[in-house]
């Protein structure tokens, strides 16, 4: 059977069973419902999306979350309509977020997750990146304006532990990939809404008030258990790095508007506005610098290449975007590209080659070209220096990646490196550690 093309058409075959629904909100009703939506075609579904969507949100309200199997069918069908169509609403955007993150939450303790089946769980994060992308032009922006603080917070802070603490590896990847859709920077093949650079500084400016939560919260993901398994890693690097991008980009700090002081009319959501002021930058910075020191350390000799080569995106991305605002960063960010010159793994090392390409390139010209080699030197003689202590004291993984970051600052520095260790000292040193 063909797909429903005509609206009219459409309307009269979904309206029988949308009003059943609305009388009986059952499993059986919604699944009804879900089989006669595969035979609408989009562009009437479009024309449809509000009169479907308002049976399936009613048996929401009146279960009130509290039977899990029609939750879930809800769920589902709404995901379905989602990824089919696009919300041109404000109101049906707002609500239905709001109503997916109560689904989410416990209804006795708001702040953490509801204790629900897997399958549940699964369902209702498909079914918020759905609304996330389906959300049409401007009225997505609308999600970050400072009145929204306080249920976009909520919303972070129950995706993060979804992603922290979940005992399923795929909710915490499906959490994270949420979130990765909530700071405008998901990677599916999908069609996205690309901000102005007006839309970036204020959807930044939002999104610095949970920065610190959010580094943090990732970094125990990044450098936690093992055996929550590369992908859950990955993802939480992507994210940290883009979170970290979208709030401290230089363009946007150099920009006044970052500046900008929040509107008397929020009454007290006006405590939850950040300013990001060169103080406030100051003390961001230097909370950044710590915890990526503490991920580089832990993912630089990772098992798994993907995790290696999703440190070397962090570091190019960081460096190009926020170079300048995270200059207490630039070390350890050269230092984990360096480290990865010599990976076993080819795709790591050739990307590694580009980023390196690409931070050279950036930096030929002037005083920045000679801060990048101030930089690797300094990152050389500080190495050389502690080499002998760290050939002694290091497992068999980590004197690996020190060697490896060794051989890369010389690959790097090539004729430069005869400036840089030049005193009798250093050789001695580093032949020492070298024989040991």
């Amino acid at each position: 059977m063909s797909q429903i093309n005509d609206p009219k058409v459409a309307f009269a075959y979904l309206r029988p069973v949308c009003v059943l629904l609305t009388k009986e909100p059952t499993v059986t009703n919604v699944e009804t419902l879900s089989e006669q939506l595969k035979d609408v075609h989009e562009g009437s579904l479009q024309q449809l999306q509000e009169y479907v969507l308002f049976p399936l949100r009613f048996a929401l309200k009146v279960t009130g979350g509290k039977k899990e199997k029609l939750v879930q069918a809800v769920a589902e069908a709404v995901s379905y309509v989602l990824e089919r169509t696009c919300v041109q609403s404000w109101d049906t955007l707002h609500d239905l977020f709001s109503e997916l993150c109560s689904c989410l939450c416990s209804p006795t303790d708001p702040g953490k997750p509801a204790d629900t089946s897997e399958e549940l769980r699964s369902a209702m994060l498909r079914c918020l990146n759905a609304l996330l992308h389906a959300a049409h032009g401007d009225i997505v922006f609308k999600l970050y304006e400072p009145m929204m603080l306080p249920e976009l917070g909520a919303a972070i802070s129950l995706l993060l532990i979804l992603g922290e603490k979940d005992k399923s590896r795929d909710i915490q990847a499906a959490a994270l990939k949420c979130l990765q859709s909530l700071i405008l920077h998901c990677d599916c093949t999908q069609e996205h809404v690309v901000p102005s650079s007006d839309e970036r500084c204020s959807v930044g400016g939002t999104m610095a008030s949970f920065l610190p939560g959010i580094t943090k919260a990732l970094a125990r993901i990044i450098t936690g258990d093992l055996r929550q398994g590369h992908a859950v890693t990955v993802r939480a690097i992507k994210v940290w790095s883009r979170s970290v991008g979208l709030v401290m980009e230089d363009s946007q700090l150099q920009s006044r508007q970052s500046c900008k002081t929040p509107s008397s009319d929020l009454g007290r959501i006006r405590q939850l506005v950040v300013q990001r002021t060169p103080d406030w930058v100051k003390g961001t910075v230097e909370k950044l610098c710590v915890l990526l020191k503490r991920i580089i350390s832990c993912t630089s000799a990772h098992q798994h290449w993907r995790v290696r080569l999703e440190m070397v995106e962090l570091a190019d991305y960081l460096l190009a975007t926020c170079g300048q605002s995270l200059k207490e960063c630039v070390g350890p960010l050269l230092e984990a590209l360096v480290g990865a010159i010599n990976d076993d793994e080819p795709r790591v090392r050739e990307r590694c080659e580009v980023a390196l390409r690409d931070v050279s390139q950036r930096n030929q010209s002037g005083t920045a070209s000679k801060n990048l080699t101030d930089v690797l030197s300094e990152n050389l003689h500080s190495l050389a220096t502690s080499l002998p202590r760290l050939m002694r004291t290091s497992d068999d993984q980590k004197k690996l990646f020190v060697l490896n970051v060794f051989l890369g600052y010389l690959k790097v520095l090539g004729p430069l490196v005869s400036v840089v260790l030049n005193s009798a000292a250093h050789l001695d040193r580093i032949s020492k550690a070298l024989i040991q």
